[in-house]
């Protein structure tokens, strides 16, 4: 099992090509669905305290999109968290849409289902990289400050670990859109990773 307080430079080098791949495929598919192109933040692979997972995020309103990560046999493999900050967020909807305005229910849905495609991507690609199958559970969508809209999610990973792996980047097209992904992975994806470096 990977000690969380002793990282290896290896360790933290495939956490990191594991956080690129996933990303990466997440920002084709999003220059697919807007028709522009995206770039891709080199991804951040940070140890922290769950407690002080506050002192992580951005402090802004976002619409952000949680989704639940599993395997064939449905137990829970982490959690994929899209952050959408406001601006960005009605940005998008209106590129996809071609209107000022729009409703509430059409908001929520347009951003899910951005959410719902940059996850599915993202899981592909990683579940590709360790050889191993990743379910997105359907997009549970918030309009709040980051952190509360993951509290649940933080609190049952308390129960289980004190320390949390984050990995975090950024997708932006020209300078309107910006959108931010997190993976918080459960101890069963971590033993996943740790099989996947014991063959490098």
């Amino acid at each position: 099992m990977i000690d969380l307080e002793n990282l290896s430079e290896m360790e933290l080098d495939v956490l990191k090509e594991l956080g690129n791949i996933g990303a990466g495929h997440a920002a084709t598919a999003l220059s697919k669905l807007l028709d522009k192109d995206v770039n891709i933040a080199v991804p951040e692979v940070r140890l922290g305290e769950i407690k002080n997972l506050s002192n992580e995020f951005i402090n802004d309103i976002v619409a952000g999109v949680v989704i639940a990560l599993q395997d064939l046999e449905e137990n829970k493999s982490g959690y994929l968290y899209i952050m959408f900050p406001e601006a960005s967020s009605k940005q998008i909807a209106t590129n996809l849409f071609g209107l000022e305005e729009f409703d509430e229910e059409m908001y929520e849905s347009t951003i899910m289902e951005v959410g719902n495609i940059l996850s599915s991507s993202f899981c592909d690609a990683s579940a590709d990289f360790m050889d191993v199958i990743l379910l997105p559970s359907p997009p549970s969508f918030a309009v709040d400050v980051p952190t509360a809209v993951i509290d649940s999610v933080v609190s049952q990973m308390a129960q289980k670990s004190n320390h949390i792996i984050l990995f975090e980047t950024s997708l932006s097209c020209d300078s309107d859109i910006e959108i931010y992904l997190a993976l918080l992975p459960e101890p069963r994806l971590l033993e996943d990773i740790t099989k996947l470096m014991e063959k490098l």
